[in-house]
């Protein structure tokens, strides 16, 4: 979705994927080095980051909608934490060579050939014993309403996600249905992949 898209949907007085982190995160959340540095890919209105900075986590908060981040910044300051925001081009950031003791991708969907590029990005830019977490709907999504880009170009499956990541350990690598609750875009059974996925 262009950025001026994700601007005009952040527009809304409330978060629209709710205010509660997301449940595969919170699940995984004990695989990242504690105390580290963690950096978000696709953070859009920050309740994700919110919720790890709580844990005590050091947390970047990339995404292209300054709207978004805006609102990331309102979410800090009620709930009393720090997250430093870097508002990027997810595509076109420099994310660094190993850099972040984590890094999280949560629904941020792009179309294959970007995510092919994120995903070299991303092995680059963990330090050694560093994690990878991602939950993102796949192909089968199409076939539900609960939210996720109709382009099955933008949806990878499990396979790719391990595929990606061969030779690291992988901790969870699962496609599975579940029932989603986050605020009023993402309601309802849906399809995704999971991987969470530790650099030697």
């Amino acid at each position: 979705m262009p950025v001026m898209s994700w601007d005009e949907r952040f527009q809304r007085s409330d978060y629209v994927y709710g205010l509660k982190p997301n449940d595969f995160l919170v699940e995984s959340a004990h695989h990242f080095p504690a105390g580290g540095k963690v950096l978000s890919l696709g953070e859009g209105e920050g309740r994700n980051a919110v919720y790890l900075a709580e844990q005590g986590f050091d947390v970047t908060a990339l995404d292209g909608s300054a709207v978004g981040l805006e609102k990331l910044s309102r979410l800090t300051t009620e709930r009393g934490v720090t997250v430093h925001p870097w508002l990027e081009d997810v595509t076109r950031a420099d994310l660094g060579q190993e850099r972040w003791d984590g890094i999280y991708n949560i629904f941020c969907h792009l179309p294959s050939e970007a995510r092919a590029k994120l995903y070299g990005r991303v092995r680059e830019a963990l330090k050694p014993g560093g994690v990878f977490v991602t939950e993102q709907f796949c192909p089968a999504q199409l076939q539900y309403t609960s939210g996720g880009p109709k382009d099955v170009d933008m949806l990878p499956t499990i396979h790719e996600l391990k595929e990606a990541f061969s030779g690291w350990d992988l901790l969870v690598d699962d496609g599975l249905l579940i029932h989603l609750d986050e605020g009023s875009h993402h309601q309802g059974p849906a399809m995704v992949a999971r991987l969470v996925a530790r650099k030697p």
